[in-house]
């Protein structure tokens, strides 16, 4: 016959939890389950895709500019560079070569114009879509964008009344932390 002597503290415990096992339990399974249901939101949040003209603050509108693809990426780390470029009437940059890839966005302005060039350059309308593409000259009007591939001659002149804008961006590999030229 099997006694239980009352010095052995494995013979006291009984099957019995205490308050204070049951509320660490339940609290513990609580915070795992709040945890768990908050990364998943916050995954499923990272999946969505954002709406146009939601989810914005009151008083804040985002637009989207221009739509170009960069068919000629730097291989390993590259700097984003913005440069806006203002062009009185009448001023050209003349045809040069870069050798990164660029794009720039007319802001402002109309009566651009991309003189006869080298094939590696393409205009874009606002929605992405091909406006024009090759060395031939070729209007770029407000709104548009044109991307220059490394080492294509390129270059712009306007030929309107007014002051015009672009914003270029080039994509220029960086060494250590430094852009390089």
């Amino acid at each position: 016959m099997d006694t239980q002597c009352p010095n052995n503290p494995d013979a006291m415990r009984s099957n019995i939890v205490s308050r204070r096992e049951v509320l660490l339990r339940v609290g513990t399974g609580g915070l795992a389950v709040a945890l768990l249901a908050n990364s998943i939101e916050a995954a499923r949040a990272q999946d969505a895709t954002p709406s146009a003209g939601g989810g914005l603050p009151a008083g804040v509108g985002a637009t989207p500019l221009a739509m170009v693809p960069i068919t000629d990426m730097p291989t390993g780390p590259f700097t984003i560079v913005l440069t806006r470029i203002t062009l009185e009437p009448g001023a050209v940059i003349p045809n040069s070569a870069g050798p990164n890839p660029s794009f720039a966005y007319v802001e402002a302005g109309e009566g651009l114009i991309c003189p006869p060039a080298d094939e590696g350059r393409i205009a874009y309308a606002p929605d992405g879509t091909v406006i024009a593409s090759g060395g031939e000259e070729f209007p770029l009007p407000l709104g548009t964008s044109c991307y220059t591939s490394p080492n294509s001659l390129d270059g712009i002149r306007n030929d309107g009344t007014d002051q015009a804008s672009l914003l270029n961006v080039e994509l220029v590999p960086t060494v250590e932390g430094t852009p390089t030229p």
